[in-house]
């Protein structure tokens, strides 16, 4: 009943200052229509009783327009005296008007489903509020209060114009301001998506991205290292928000987005997501990270070196980690990213410089061959982890599978060894170190092809060779190459199997001979491997039959010298007892097995043959030969 009553007495109370009434004046001498209202307000007097009256509008020193005005307009707030003097009376009357500032209302419009509306009077400076539902209808109410609910009832862009007005007062110049919106037919619950931390600083920054709906009004929520604190932040809007001047360094904050539902009195709430303070150092073990976040709320965490994950962590209790696969001296850049159950919270990239000290990975697969020089050339790629800061590339020998020594260094991934000697297997592999002392697990080995030449048959020659080591797929085939004096490639010979391989040369063919072995690999973009060169010299002989039969039957009748083109021959045949029994330049008939045309008697025989090769090189050869005749 009590709640009845009040109401009726507010109903009368917020509508009757609409109407004019007169105010008396102290003495009951004249009436004003107004003793309240806002700057630019007017006012009417009515005398009641006397004669030359004057009157005062603003005090009793005669300020405020001319002594016979009737009505005064007010341009200034502040509390004044209309006084009003008279011949048939000794002193003043008056009475006090009460000017006020128009200030704008203070309102808010909050949007409901199926384009319902209500407004939130959000100030008490007016003794009341008139609202105007965009024509659709009208509401005056209290301070600080809500409107009832009006339905607008289609999809629309409408305005809504709020009034301030005071009790008994000329309200016609008091504030009034009006907003216009667009009626919705649903309420969009928010959805906090990331919190990421743009400077951590004890005044630092924080920027938020969000989902809202349009036309709704959603209230940014915050508390500060966990969730039990939240309080209002700001209104916000679109789909970013930055926090400055925000304590980062040592704190973290959680946020969540609110909305509320002014028809059915509901709150809508976004899930929490907190940003995440984090530090990193290096120690002589790893890259220690640790975080600070709210651990209820986060579901995991990834942890993100030099842009790329390192580790998800799902045990949201867990607020460290130890990186210990880095390299000392190296830069890493970490970041820690909680994940929530709507998105996720980001920290700033930090940089750290690593301490720790561990076994480097190791070069892999090293390339050897051996130049024109004969120098062997070493070839090796950079390790395969990145780019690993490092000191210098060791290059190891070892020769005659004897120890392994430090050769040489080399700041290149390219080496030349002008010393083999290749008088015995040479083997190389290569290791690294970085400026903390680390020294690199050594690479597999890789021995270049040494060649070396056998036995030699007249013009056949033997070569054999090491195999090659190592190519990660193997090798295709190898193949001995003749050069010529500048490293041209005159000939080459097929190897089917094995590393060795016997050659035969032209039997015209007197030049030296520069040979080497060329190794191919299975890849499918071959390498090649070369070896030393070696120089093949081969004797000019000539072919004497051990046999000749001088009988005139067109077969072996005669004892020539066969071979090469040679120069300046000459041909000596002597009996067994060393008696020069014949001697010829010509080289083409040689003996026809007569001793001053007499046949000679059946027997062995000794020759010596002399003669120059087209090099002008001397040589001589002797033996003994049987002469048969038939029957």
């Amino acid at each position: 009943m009590k709640h009845l009553q009040y109401t009726l007495l507010l109903t009368l109370c917020f509508f009757s200052p609409w109407a004019s009434a007169q105010h008396t004046s102290i003495l009951g001498r004249f009436d004003i229509d107004y003793i309240k209202g806002c700057t630019g307000m007017t006012i009417n007097v009515t005398v009641n009783e006397g004669t030359g009256v004057q009157f005062y509008y603003e005090g009793f020193d005669g300020s405020g327009g001319d002594f016979t005005d009737f009505n005064y307009t007010y341009t200034t707030a502040g509390d004044f005296y209309v006084s009003m003097g008279s011949n048939e009376h000794d002193g003043f009357d008056s009475i006090l008007v009460e000017v006020k500032e128009p200030l704008l209302p203070d309102f808010t419009i909050h949007n409901c489903a199926s384009h319902n509306v209500r407004v939130e009077i959000e100030d008490d400076y007016y003794d009341s509020y008139f609202v105007d539902f965009d024509g659709l209808s009208n509401e005056e109410l209290p301070p600080l209060s809500f409107t009832s609910q009006v339905n607008f009832g289609t999809q629309g862009t409408y305005r809504i114009d709020v009034s301030g007005r005071f009790n008994d007062a000329n309200n016609s110049t008091c504030g009034t301001d009006n907003q216009a919106f667009n009626s919705i037919n649903s309420i969009t619950s928010p959805v906090l998506t990331s919190v990421e931390t743009t400077d951590e600083a004890i005044s630092g920054e924080i920027q938020l991205g969000f989902t809202l709906g349009d036309d709704i009004i959603y209230n940014l929520e915050s508390s500060t290292n966990g969730t039990e604190n939240f309080e209002f932040g700001s209104i916000i809007t679109g789909a970013t928000a930055v926090l400055s001047d925000i304590s980062t360094q040592d704190d973290f904050h959680c946020f969540r987005i609110n909305t509320y539902d002014a028809c059915n009195e509901v709150t809508f709430l976004s899930d929490i997501i907190c940003s995440v303070y984090f530090d990193v150092e290096g120690t002589d073990q790893a890259n220690t990270i640790t975080w600070q976040t709210d651990t209820i709320e986060a579901e995991s965490y990834n942890i993100i070196r030099d842009g790329d994950l390192l580790l998800n962590i799902t045990n949201s209790s867990t607020v460290s980690y130890d990186d210990s696969q880095v390299i000392c001296n190296k830069e890493y850049v970490y970041n820690v990213q909680p994940i929530f159950a709507s998105g996720s919270s980001v920290s700033v990239d930090t940089a750290v410089i690593a301490n720790k000290s561990e076994e480097l990975p190791a070069v892999s697969y090293p390339s050897s061959t051996v130049n024109l020089e004969n120098d062997v050339e070493l070839t090796w790629g950079p390790p395969d982890t990145g780019e690993i800061p490092f000191r210098r590339y060791i290059i190891e020998r070892n020769i005659r599978d004897r120890s392994w020594r430090f050769y040489d260094y080399s700041d290149d991934t390219t080496f030349v060894d002008t010393e083999a000697n290749f008088l015995g297997q040479h083997a190389y592999r290569i290791r690294y170190d970085d400026d903390c002392g680390n020294l690199a697990t050594p690479s597999p080995s890789t021995i270049p092809i040494i060649i070396q030449q056998g036995g030699v048959r007249g013009k056949e020659v033997i070569f054999s060779w090491n195999k090659y080591e190592t190519w990660l797929n193997g090798i295709r085939n190898y193949t001995i190459e003749r050069l010529d004096d500048t490293g041209n490639v005159l000939e080459e010979y097929s190897v089917f199997s094995g590393r060795e391989k016997a050659v035969t040369f032209s039997p015209n063919d007197s030049e030296n001979k520069y040979i080497r072995v060329r190794a191919e690999s299975l890849d499918v973009t071959p390498q090649f491997s070369y070896s030393n060169i070696i120089l093949t010299e081969l004797n000019t002989t000539m072919f004497l039959p051990n046999v000749f039969t001088p009988d005139n039957d067109g077969l072996n009748d005669r004892f020539v010298a066969k071979g090469p083109k040679v120069f300046n021959f000459e041909m000596e045949v002597y009996s067994r007892w060393g008696v020069l029994i014949f001697s010829t330049s010509d080289n083409f008939n040689g003996w026809d097995g007569t001793i001053n045309d007499k046949d000679a008697p059946e027997g062995t025989y000794i020759f010596k043959i002399y003669f120059e090769d087209a090099e002008g090189r001397k040589y001589d050869q002797s033996g003994s030969m049987l002469l048969m005749r038939k029957g």
